[in-house]
Order: structure tokens, then C-alpha cells, then sequence
């Protein structure tokens, strides 16, 4: 193989690798305030999670969503669990005074 097949072949080869790159980056522009929007519009209470919608959450980790607006997105209008790990710890401290 000659030096100019094999500069031809790499150039081919170079201009594939960053079109498909570039391609494979761009990303549908949705605004966080969309994806809210899309949060409040789910209604009904879903048995399972919505995977499609927490996949559009982890893709806006700059949106910084609230624990309350990821179950919603996952769950619809279910409530959200209470959080039971903390009671009564406060009646288990050993005070021996």
C-alpha cells in the first residue's frame, strides 16, 4: 500500500468517525421548563415507572429536578412514600443522665 491510499483511506476514515459523532451528539433541544411542563402533565397513577420519562430527566442533569418531580414523572399522580427511616430515632438515643 502506497502513502497515498493510505492517507486517503485514514482521511475517509477520520471524516466517518466525527460525522457519526457529531450525529450521535445532538440532541433534541427541550428547555427544562419543557420538561416540567411534561412532569405536570402527567395524570393517573401508573403501577409501573415511566422509563421513557426518567430516561428525558437523566439527560437534563442541569434542570436539577426535585425528588417530588422525578416520582411524578415516574409514578403520575401517585403519592409520594413517607419517609420512615428517621422515626422514632429520636425516642432510641441512649441519654443516661
Amino acid at each position: 500500500m502506497n502513502t497515498f491510499a493510505f492517507k486517503s483511506l485514514v482521511t475517509i476514515g477520520l471524516s466517518l468517525g466525527v460525522s457519526a459523532s457529531v450525529l450521535a451528539a445532538a440532541p433534541a433541544e427541550v428547555s427544562c421548563e419543557q420538561v416540567q411542563g411534561r412532569i405536570q402533565a402527567q395524570v393517573g397513577i401508573r403501577d409501573k415507572p415511566d422509563t421513557s420519562m426518567l430516561d428525558t430527566l437523566s439527560e437534563h442533569p442541569e434542570c436539577h429536578f426535585t425528588a417530588a418531580e422525578v416520582f411524578r414523572a415516574a409514578f403520575g399522580d401517585r403519592p409520594m412514600p413517607r419517609n420512615t427511616r428517621r422515626d422514632g430515632q429520636r425516642d432510641m438515643r441512649d441519654d443516661d443522665d
